[in-house]
């Protein structure tokens, strides 16, 4: 399994390049608060790199090719879902490293200091997308699922600067309220609940939608 991950990795030499392109010109030119940066940059490189891998997949036919091969189509799905993480902890890597560069050559680079916090929203927001997606993705394949893609990322982009906006809104003061007098274990322990069981029902949505097409 994680040798397709890797074979991912290995192909995307370009898209990773262009994704720290990307991080730099939203650090400099985005002029939003630095945390949306952050969540923004996150998604954005986790997007690229999960459409390329996919793009690269249709376009060379690997799902014949991996259908001979020993190995279970269940293998391939998890491998695709384990993704997520590898490509998320790149980009956070990236943003971290590129970060340190651009305020060691201009201090006045206005850069959001990671947190847990900010790790964690980055997480659920490409777990929440890519639960969407992947379904989609297995049951119709990449070329019909590209608009989905699309629908998903842009929206999410559009949306993460209004939430931010609307901070002050009363449901969201409402469940700001109720997180703050719960325990930071309890707040984890509800985050997690919820990111294992959406994944759960994604995943085994695409394992039954894979599991019928025909190659």
């Amino acid at each position: 399994m994680f040798q397709l991950i890797l074979k991912d990795i290995l192909l995307l030499k370009k898209t990773l390049l262009f994704a720290a392109i990307y991080i730099i010109v939203m650090m400099i030119f985005l002029k939003q608060d630095s945390a949306v940066v952050f969540l923004i940059s996150i998604i954005a490189v986790n997007y690229m790199l999960i459409l390329s891998a996919c793009a690269h997949d249709d376009k060379n036919k690997a799902d014949i090719l991996l259908n001979s091969f020993p190995l279970t189509r269940r293998t391939v799905v998890m491998a695709r879902y384990c993704s997520i993480f590898v490509f998320t902890v790149i980009a956070i890597a990236y943003y971290l490293v590129i970060a340190y560069i651009l305020q060691m050559i201009n201090p006045s680079v206005q850069v959001h200091s990671v947190s847990l916090e900010s790790i964690i929203v980055a997480l659920c927001a490409v777990i929440f997308i890519n639960s969407i997606y992947f379904p989609v993705l297995f049951k119709v394949g990449f070329i019909h699922s590209r608009l989905v893609s699309f629908a998903l990322f842009f929206g999410t982009f559009a949306l993460v600067p209004k939430f931010f906006e609307q901070a002050n809104h009363p449901f969201i003061q409402n469940v700001v309220h109720y997180l703050y007098h719960l325990s930071k274990v309890e707040v984890m322990v509800i985050v997690i609940a919820v990111m294992i069981l959406l994944l759960t029902i994604s995943f085994l949505l695409s394992l039954q939608f894979y599991r019928k097409r025909e190659f």
